[in-house]
């Protein structure tokens, strides 16, 4: 059966246990995703991610029937919820870059979730919208954290952010870095901005022609650093892939 995410963010896990040891079997979603559900056991869901196919395991909390078909998405890193349409209303959530929302009224520059909280309209687009440029959208990412299977605004990993970005950009690609390499682009041999470039378990975007744009666990955030420096920690580069 097909459910949507609820929360502001689910982590997919490897096996139905918070305890186990987070590894190749995990990655997120956020709210108004996809998790296609196969059998449900101690507060567990079983299934695949609707965008991808990645499967796994996520708590059922984060989980409700499909509702609405969502009209929105949002474009900015994270985005508040609040109670009323005026920021000096009660704080409810954050929502992530990438969550696909029901907008039910628009009301002094603030847009209702549905129904509920409100957030800023101009961090909102129409659900069809996409970003030709990849990088333009990775930037919105600077600074975020780095988490392990993460792909939110509050935390997100190598594979993960070029996922997500490419995504917007309409181009659909496989969740891990390994599969990427693979999958996307064509093969060259000098980098220059907006290429995608592969290391040995790891994945960065060209800011330009010099600098990496990637999310990393030496800086534990996304960040824009010399491609000579990512070289020199991870060793040579496996491939370059323009897009």
């Amino acid at each position: 059966m097909q459910f949507e995410i609820a929360s502001p963010v689910a982590d997919i896990h490897g096996a139905p246990d918070l305890n186990v040891l987070r590894g190749k079997f995990e990655t997120q979603l956020v709210m108004g995703e996809i998790f296609n559900v196969e059998e449900e056991k101690d507060g567990w869901c079983k299934g695949t991610c609707g965008h991808d196919g990645y499967a796994g395991y996520v708590e059922s909390r984060h989980l409700r029937k499909k509702t609405a078909a969502p009209t929105h998405i949002v474009i900015s890193a994270r985005g508040n919820v609040y109670a009323a349409p005026t920021i000096k209303s009660p704080y409810m959530n954050t929502l992530s870059f990438g969550s696909l929302i029901h907008v039910t009224a628009i009301d002094q520059g603030f847009a209702q979730v549905d129904g509920s909280g409100w957030i800023y309209a101009r961090h909102l687009a129409p659900v069809e919208t996409h970003e030709k440029d990849h990088i333009v959208t990775a930037k919105k990412f600077l600074e975020t954290p780095y988490y392990w299977g993460g792909r939110s605004g509050f935390g997100i990993d190598c594979s993960g952010l070029v996922q997500v970005c490419l995504g917007f950009a309409g181009i659909k690609t496989p969740r891990d870095s390994c599969d990427q390499e693979g999958a996307i682009g064509q093969a060259v041999d000098t980098p220059q901005a907006g290429d995608i470039v592969f290391f040995k378990g790891h994945v960065g975007m060209m800011a330009d022609d010099a600098n990496l744009l990637h999310a990393n666990a030496h800086h534990m955030k996304t960040v824009i650093e010399p491609l000579e420096h990512v070289m020199a920690r991870r060793g040579e580069i496996t491939s370059i892939k323009r897009i």
